[in-house]
Formats: structure tokens, C-alpha cells, sequence
């Protein structure tokens, strides 16, 4: 079952899921502006779940070694391409919104939430071993490291809110450093058994 949903075609549910509640809240909405309140947090929300497991896969494969994260590491890529897919449709509903309704943003705000864009493009345009060679390995992993830390800090940031007063989107900060820890827990685990090993 799980063979089906491997490399690419992990695209297919996710487009599928996009696209029937894109659909579905239009629909019931009466027109797409009227649906743009109710497909921003949930289209952040949906992309931020591909986020979490591109993020720590490397992780939970050294803490927790076993058949899921051995799958997350073989489909890392392709996850992290799902997110910027729902990610950029997130993006086209934000634009949208500001467009087409009374609704604004601060300069700033469009600056930092435009900087994470440019990352997950520049992320999006270099996931693939040609990408690697040509950049070179180091300066591949500094992109994706300094990309998926800024987007990892909006999540953050954006949602801290929810901790304060808590509610149905308190899970979003709350797993955003779970992530954290998870990251700084491999990070001390590799360290420990780099430092046993000589």
C-alpha cells in the first residue's frame, strides 16, 4: 500500500486534496473571494504537516530508526515538493486576498513572508542531483538549511500567538518545536557518537 504513494506519486493525493477542498469551500462559499477567509490558515495549516516531515525526516531516522522514517528519508524530496506546492497555492490565496478585499499588510510583514517565498522557489529550483552537483554539495546544504530554518522561524513566529490563547491552531507552534527539538536531539546524538568513535 505504502509502494503506491512512493516518489512522485505522492503528488497525486495531495493535488487531490488541494484541489476538493479549494472546490468545495468556493462552492460553498457562493464565489473564490467569499472563499478566501476559509482556504488561508487551513492551505498554511495542510502545508505545514509536508513541512514537519521534511524538516526532521533526517532526524527521526537517526532518534527513531525504522520503516517510517526510513520512508520519509527516501521520499524527502518529494515531500518537501508537495509543501511548495500547497505552499505556493497558500501564496496565490494571500495575494489573492489582498487584491481582491479591503485586507492589507505591512510593509515588513511582505518583506519577511516575501523572503520565505524566495527560499522555498530557490529550494523548489534546486531539489534535484543536478542542482547538487552544480551548486556543490556544501553550498546546496547551506541553501536548504538557512531556507527550511527562515520558514521554520514564519511558522513559529507567525502562530506563537496560539500559546497564549489556545485553541483549535495551538497544534502549530506546539509541533514546530517539537521539530526544533527534534533537530537539536540528532544533532547531540551524532556528536556523542562522533566523539565515542574516536
Amino acid at each position: 500500500m505504502v509502494a503506491l504513494i512512493e516518489g512522485k506519486r505522492i503528488f497525486i493525493p495531495v493535488v487531490l486534496l488541494l484541489v476538493a477542498y479549494t472546490s468545495s469551500q468556493i462552492t460553498a462559499a457562493g464565489s473564490y473571494v467569499d472563499a478566501l477567509p476559509a482556504l488561508m490558515f487551513p492551505t498554511a495549516h495542510f502545508g505545514f504537516i509536508f513541512f514537519f516531515f521534511a524538516f526532521t525526516a533526517s532526524s527521526l531516522a537517526r532518534l527513531a530508526p525504522g520503516a517510517g522514517p526510513r520512508f520519509l528519508m527516501r521520499n524527502r524530496r518529494y515531500i518537501g515538493l508537495s509543501f511548495a506546492i500547497i505552499h505556493g497555492t497558500h501564496g496565490a490565496i494571500v495575494l489573492s486576498n489582498l487584491a481582491l478585499t479591503d485586507a492589507s499588510r505591512t510593509l515588513p510583514v511582505l518583506a519577511v513572508g516575501g523572503t520565505a517565498y524566495l527560499f522555498l522557489i530557490a529550494m523548489t529550483l534546486t531539489s534535484s542531483g543536478a542542482a547538487v552537483r552544480r551548486l556543490g554539495a556544501k553550498r546546496w546544504k547551506q541553501l536548504h538549511k538557512v531556507g527550511s530554518y527562515y520558514i521554520w522561524a514564519i511558522f513559529l513566529v507567525t502562530s506563537l500567538n496560539q500559546l497564549l490563547d489556545p485553541g483549535p491552531r495551538t497544534w502549530l507552534p506546539l509541533m514546530c518545536l517539537l521539530a526544533l527539538g527534534l533537530r537539536i536531539a540528532a544533532h547531540r546524538q551524532g556528536k556523542r557518537k562522533r566523539a565515542t568513535q574516536k
